[in-house]
């Protein structure tokens, strides 16, 4: 057993000797294709340097976005997303081309292609971010359904409608005496869906017709032959000609006549 043992642990120490001289082996072999072929470490070395940096890839397809919102630039706010540091692109010899491709439209989420047309081309696709910023008009208190809306109901705030899919409004003159669909509750944006126009006349009231001609304006009696909002047109029966006529409600009692016709 001992003789075998002692055989084992030469034979070990033998492979041992071997797979130093081997590793020495190639140590040496890797200095002398290091001298043969200097470009190869060096280049490799000096390459790790040579990589575009992602943060000017992100910052070209900002401002290129940024270039193509217009006067909607001043409240709106680009930002790309993150990418990945370990991308492995060749430092570009010429300025890089930011571009959308063909049919891309901007909208929250916009992809934003930029490629380099030098020695080493290449593209790259980049996620950018847009934050649109507009004056809304929001619930000061919870609204409930039905409720018809009036000054103190809303209030406007600066908020983000890039993501808002059923629209905003902004100017409380169009809201003004409409009705609300559904409950709205505090702090939430209002938007078109959610209104209801109030009928101020009704099918078959009587209503004042007021005419303009030649800088005369004429007042007569005629009758709706339908309902009608605010601002909303519907037809009308002058009762003085029995002609039928288009006007605009301007009130609970006043329908402004389209044209002179109606005299």
């Amino acid at each position: 057993m001992s003789v075998s043992a002692s055989t084992f642990v030469r034979k070990l120490t033998a492979a041992r000797t071997r797979r130093h001289e081997f590793d020495a082996l190639r140590a040496v072999f890797a200095v002398a294709l290091a001298l043969a072929l200097p470009g190869t470490y060096a280049g490799a070395n000096a390459a790790q340097g040579a990589w575009q940096p992602t943060a000017e890839i992100a910052a070209t397809a900002e401002n290129f976005l940024r270039g193509l919102m217009g006067p909607r630039a001043t409240r709106t706010t680009v930002k790309a997303g993150t990418l990945d540091p370990r991308h492995r692109l060749a430092l570009c010899s010429k300025p890089l081309e930011p571009y959308l491709r063909r049919g891309t439209r901007i909208a929250a989420r916009t992809i934003v292609g930029v490629r380099c047309s030098g020695e080493k081309p290449w593209k790259l696709f980049v996620p950018v971010d847009v934050v649109v910023s507009e004056g809304v008009l929001v619930a000061t208190r919870t609204l409930p359904r039905g409720h018809l809306l009036v000054a103190d109901d809303l209030a406007v705030e600066q908020r983000d409608v890039s993501r808002s899919s059923s629209g905003y409004v902004s100017d409380p003159k169009h809201i003004l005496g409409q009705r609300l669909k559904a409950q709205l509750i505090a702090g939430r944006m209002l938007t078109p869906a959610m209104l209801q126009a109030d009928i101020a006349v009704r099918r078959g009231q009587t209503v004042t017709l007021s005419i303009s001609s030649g800088g005369i304006d004429i007042q007569t009696s005629g009758k709706a032959l339908m309902d009608g909002a605010i601002d909303q047109r519907i037809r009308v029966e002058n009762s003085s000609s029995g002609r039928v006529i288009e006007g605009i409600v301007r009130s609970r009692e006043l329908v402004e006549v389209l044209s002179p016709s109606g005299r």
